[in-house]
């Protein structure tokens, strides 16, 4: 035991926990876990009042017991889908990455035009360096 005193001073050794600690930590931890807010796809409940008027609402408690029954269910995307702001932000989102391929692409038609008139009128020369045996490309 004089090894075990020794790592205890040392603070190598805190405590030796129990196995039964140990499980009513780990359900502890479980229990955290599930109980942790999970952001979910949520939905909302659409119905027409006696007006005539759609209501949407995100508690099916709010919802009156006489329209309860002509309740329809969506989705967070589905009401997304039609929003207008959210459809003019995917639009224009659209339009900029089109725009990004196109200058990309515009680019790489440049760089391949440079290196062709780099090229006219030029004699390719291949080299061996007999040291090295490395081989070098140049145009002359």
């Amino acid at each position: 035991m004089p090894l075990l005193d020794f790592m205890i001073r040392k603070g190598i050794i805190v405590r030796i926990t129990s196995i039964p600690t140990i499980r009513k930590m780990m359900c502890f931890v479980a229990l955290l876990t599930l109980m942790a807010p999970v952001k979910a796809r949520s939905d909302f409940f659409k119905y027409r009042d006696n007006s005539g008027s759609l209501i949407i609402t995100n508690r099916f408690e709010d919802v009156p017991k006489k329209y309860q029954n002509r309740v329809k269910v969506i989705w967070d995307k589905d009401l997304e889908a039609k929003d207008p702001l959210a459809k003019r932000r995917a639009a224009a989102r659209e339009q900029q990455e089109q725009r990004e391929r196109q200058e990309a692409d515009r680019l790489v038609q440049q760089d391949a035009k440079k290196k062709k008139q780099a090229k006219k009128g030029q004699t390719l020369v291949i080299e061996m360096d007999e040291a090295t045996g490395e081989i070098k490309r140049r145009f002359e």
